[in-house]
């Protein structure tokens, strides 16, 4: 009885502290999107204001633009990560070849190399290519960026998933793509849920690549901010911090949610 207590305690504690940590740096953030005045020490600031939050929902604070933008790229290299990464995740999981692990090692080379190289020379050749519309560009570029973490993510739950299930499909005479459709995607979701929500996060962060494929033209939240934090400007700073984790919140909460249900249909199911 007092182990259970203990580790119960022990749980509690150590939720507590990860909650404290979590959102303990929310905090500042708040106190300072009211704030005009906040000099050092003290502990509260000397003048609250609007000024931030009025500014960030003005028609010169983009903030809806910025958004509306990181959510057309983010959708774009998402896209672009489903029909990549799968059939690169399974065919790398579930295949013997000569020069596997170099190819494996090139499609994971963007986690280690610095990408600017890469997005230059992408830029380049962006520029030849112009009927691309900057969408599109900065889509490739996040796809660089984010298509590592897709494809080891994906890669992972195929090794998991093994050949033993395909072989006995093949052997009733299944095609590869029902194989694929009735077996293999169900068991997929998720991983598929979890690398779609890393895309999508990622995606929503990047500033540089974004600036180098549209040239600063196309305004997503990361490029909207900037100019704020290099000037200095903490408040409208700290709220346009905060309007960019509702997003990445939602996301969250969009993930629990479709893995809950995924995870109650396969109990159905097995029930």
């Amino acid at each position: 009885m007092k182990s259970l207590k203990s580790s119960l305690v022990a749980k509690g504690l150590f939720i507590t502290m990860l909650t404290l940590f979590l959102f303990l740096p929310f905090i500042p953030l708040v106190i300072w999107s009211f704030t005009k005045q906040w000099p050092w020490p003290l502990l509260l600031p000397e003048k609250w204001s609007l000024d931030s939050w009025n500014y960030l929902f003005s028609v010169s604070g983009r903030a809806g633009e910025g958004l509306l933008n990181s959510w057309i790229v983010a959708f774009l290299t998402l896209i672009g990560n489903l029909l990549l990464g799968i059939p690169a995740s399974r065919g790398l999981a579930q295949n013997e070849f000569k020069g596997k692990r170099v190819i494996f090692a090139i499609l994971l080379a963007p986690l280690f190399i610095p990408y600017t190289v890469s997005i230059i020379g992408m830029h380049d050749l962006a520029i030849q290519f112009d009927f691309l519309n900057e969408y599109v560009s900065v889509a490739f570029a996040h796809l660089l960026v984010t298509l590592p973490y897709f494809i080891a993510t994906i890669w992972f739950q195929f090794r998991l998933i093994g050949n033993k299930l395909q072989e006995a499909a093949l052997s009733l005479g299944a095609s590869e793509w029902k194989i694929f459709i009735w077996i293999e995607a169900p068991l997929l979701i998720p991983s598929v849920l979890l690398g779609s929500f890393l895309v999508i996060v990622i995606s929503f962060s990047q500033y540089l690549p974004t600036w180098i494929m549209s040239g600063g033209t196309l305004q997503t939240i990361p490029l909207v901010i900037f100019p704020f934090a290099n000037s200095g400007n903490s408040s409208i700073v700290a709220a346009y911090s905060l309007l960019f984790f509702i997003p990445i919140l939602f996301l969250l909460l969009v993930y629990y949610l479709l893995l809950r249900i995924n995870s109650r249909k396969q109990f159905m199911k097995r029930g």
